[in-house]
């Protein structure tokens, strides 16, 4: 080393020759970024993308996922879920008949998705509605089944990818153009809603106690 050098401007020069190196580097495969976000519900969205890109070898199993994971959601948690969303009028108009409550924690976030990612604009917002037309049935179902997905899998909810995302995961199908900006940033956007993935996950498996507790005779 040149004794005239400074040893802090060689670690600047080894950090900018870094981040060069980085910003020339291809992409990392949208399938195997999905994979890895999935498994670092510890970490936003967006940062476990920038870490899935800084470390391109990394396998999704060797990472930490929800301690949860696997456990069904609850219907006391998905009451919770509705009410905060009506609070913030953000509950869709319609809910489906169903008595599954990952059923309906899908329909949620799907719906979440158009609405936070600017593909359905809220119904009392009729004028930017009309400008917001501007992006391609296609795109909108691939980031839709995309982001629905992503927080199902942080969440630690058993749920298959559907559509275009599906054939593009399970067949290598084409995928439309899409924004990963916009996938990632919306998924941050509704998981911020209940304070995080992690506390998104515990909310949903909430369970309410029983006011009346039956007699051990009359337990089953």
């Amino acid at each position: 080393m040149d004794q005239n050098s400074n040893p802090s401007d060689t670690r600047a020069a080894d950090s900018s020759r870094d981040a060069e190196e980085f910003a020339h580097r291809p992409p990392m495969p949208w399938d195997q970024m999905l994979a890895v976000i999935r498994q670092i519900p510890q970490l936003s969205a967006v940062e476990a993308a920038r870490t899935a890109s800084q470390m391109p070898g990394v396998a999704a199993d060797a990472l930490s996922p929800l301690q949860a994971a696997g456990t069904p959601p609850t219907w006391d948690g998905l009451h919770t879920v509705i009410n905060t969303l009506l609070r913030m009028h953000l509950l869709p108009a319609q809910l489906p008949q169903t008595r599954s409550p990952t059923a309906m924690l899908t329909h949620l976030l799907t719906e979440l998705a158009l609405s936070v990612s600017d593909h359905r604009s809220p119904p009392h917002d009729l004028a930017s509605a009309s400008k917001k037309q501007n992006t391609v049935p296609a795109q909108v179902r691939f980031e839709t089944e995309c982001i629905t997905w992503l927080i199902a899998g942080r969440l630690g909810v058993r749920a298959v990818a559907s559509g275009s995302l599906k054939g593009y995961l399970k067949h290598g199908d084409l995928i439309p153009e899409f924004s990963r900006d916009r996938v990632l940033q919306t998924v941050d956007t509704i998981e911020d809603l209940f304070g995080g993935a992690l506390a998104f996950g515990t909310t949903i498996r909430e369970e309410t106690p029983s006011l009346f507790e039956l007699e051990v005779g009359l337990a089953v």
